[in-house]
């Protein structure tokens, strides 16, 4: 017997939610210093918002809920979100000018991501809420210490398929070790946009592949929990 889910308290449902309430932000409030249409944004946005209290309130099955037409449709509209995001980027040769505008499009595309894999984590995962963001192993290539800051150091790290930028406290971190992050809403830490966050805080073995991190040890999870919580707490 398949078990219905509980939709409306699954973090899964919850972070897609508050991602799409994060690109409403952006487009209500035009934070985009590029041209762009909005007026179609907000259509896309508006229905995709329209849709996801039908996904809050299904309670149905992960695997059902996953091949619902209105979740479809969420992916479907912020995937031409997208489209028109990055042609826009690429037509005009944008990018962001200051601290604030880099925030800004790093939360744009954390949301899109949110979105993108919500059908593949309700496929593939049970209702963990630490699964709700993805949790991958990233190898350090750079560090250097944060100006300014008696402790910060600024990464950058690699998933095999992406560099991210990651700022941590972390003492000790060096080029060639593997950590495991958490892919979480970015942050501005002294001027630095954090696309992410190192969970656990002690390595991983050298053969870890890198990428989306499999069987996590409950440390990572339970760090991941944390911060997926604080997610859900902040939308109230």
């Amino acid at each position: 017997m398949v078990n219905a889910l509980d939709t409306a308290k699954d973090a899964r449902i919850l972070v897609l939610e508050d991602a799409l309430r994060r690109l409403n932000e952006v487009v209500g409030n035009r934070k985009l210093k590029l041209h762009i249409d909005y007026t179609q944004l907000g259509t896309l946005l508006q229905q995709a918002g329209s849709l996801i209290y039908e996904v809050k309130y299904s309670y149905v099955p992960a695997t059902t809920l996953a091949d619902l037409e209105a979740t479809q449709k969420i992916v479907a509209n912020i995937g031409e979100f997208r489209r028109t995001l990055e042609e826009a980027i690429r037509t005009s040769g944008y990018k962001p000018s200051s601290v604030k505008e880099t925030l800004t499009l790093a939360d744009v595309f954390y949301s899109f991501r949110i979105v993108e894999t919500v059908v593949q984590k309700l496929r593939d995962f049970d209702d963990e809420p630490a699964y709700a963001v993805d949790i991958l192993a990233v190898e350090i290539s750079q560090t250097q210490a944060v100006s300014g800051s008696k402790n910060l150091v600024e990464c950058r790290c690699t998933d095999g398929s992406r560099i991210w930028k990651i700022v941590t406290n972390i003492q000790g971190v060096t080029p060639g070790m593997k950590l495991a992050c958490a892919v979480l809403p970015p942050v501005e830490m002294m001027d630095i946009v954090s696309e992410a966050m190192f969970l656990g805080g002690q390595p991983l073995s050298e053969d870890t592949e890198l990428g989306p991190l499999s069987n996590p040890p409950l440390a990572i999870l339970d760090q991941a929990r944390a911060q997926v919580l604080h997610i859900i707490k902040r939308m109230t």
